[in-house]
């Protein structure tokens, strides 16, 4: 875990007194990547008919819902947007000529639990003729640490204002005012470690099959907060 910490004066406001100090506490954690979140575009068109275009995207639906039961993909880490039909109407496709056509949009969203089957599932994917998706990387600790991370920028807050109140030769008081200043969704870092301290990896033990999956990832989840303190 690494822990940055700023500080800035406060300035006189109507509904705080003048005696107060505040105090910007920043914390983070870095958990290691153990998901990909994977998202997934139909969209499927037909010239003239919308019928057509929805029975499309249908038979679609139910190729990738066999592949997340390939995958063994849980329920509760399947979201999904409402299927969207519309017509589209190009009037400049060339000089005199007008283009239509009906479409069907939806995104579906899900999160893949073992990374070793990554490649797998994409392959999965386009052979079962989805060639619109992306993925990212992401932690099944992720909202747990976000509280964690909240609670320590308050922590390092506190001491830091503690010893500001010392320098200048005052106490510090109660706490005035909390607000968090920041987003706090989790940002992925690629970091590189070094091969000879990683079991099975850069040493005659290594597999074959090795490849950038096995550098580990790391997911930061940053937190800063705002603290007001009563100086005494």
């Amino acid at each position: 875990m690494v822990l940055q910490v700023s500080a800035q004066p406060g300035a006189v406001t109507a509904d705080l007194p003048i005696n107060r100090i505040v105090v910007l506490g920043d914390a983070r954690f870095e958990l290691p990547a153990d998901q990909v979140q994977v998202s997934v575009m139909l969209r499927y068109t037909d010239p003239t008919d919308a019928r057509k275009a929805y029975n499309a995207h249908k038979a679609a639906e139910q190729k990738l819902i066999q592949v997340l039961r390939d995958f063994r993909i849980d329920e509760k880490d399947i979201t999904y947007t409402l299927l969207n039909v519309r017509k589209n109407v190009d009037y400049y496709p060339q000089p005199g000529q007008r283009r239509e056509e009906v479409v069907t949009e939806q995104q579906i969203i899900f999160k893949l639990n073992d990374l070793k089957r990554y490649a797998d599932l994409q392959l999965a994917l386009i052979g079962a003729g989805f060639n619109q998706f992306s993925a990212a990387f992401g932690s099944s600790k992720a909202e747990e640490s976000k509280v964690k991370a909240l609670e320590k920028a308050i922590e390092v807050a506190r001491e830091k204002a503690t010893i500001m109140a010392r320098s200048a030769g005052r106490t510090l008081g109660g706490v005035l005012s909390v607000r968090d200043t920041e987003e706090t969704d989790p940002v992925l870092q690629r970091r590189y470690v070094d091969t000879s301290v990683r079991v099975g990896y850069g040493s005659e033990k290594a597999s074959v099959d090795a490849g950038l999956l096995d550098i580990p990832q790391k997911i930061i989840i940053p937190a800063q907060v705002k603290v007001t303190f009563e100086l005494r």
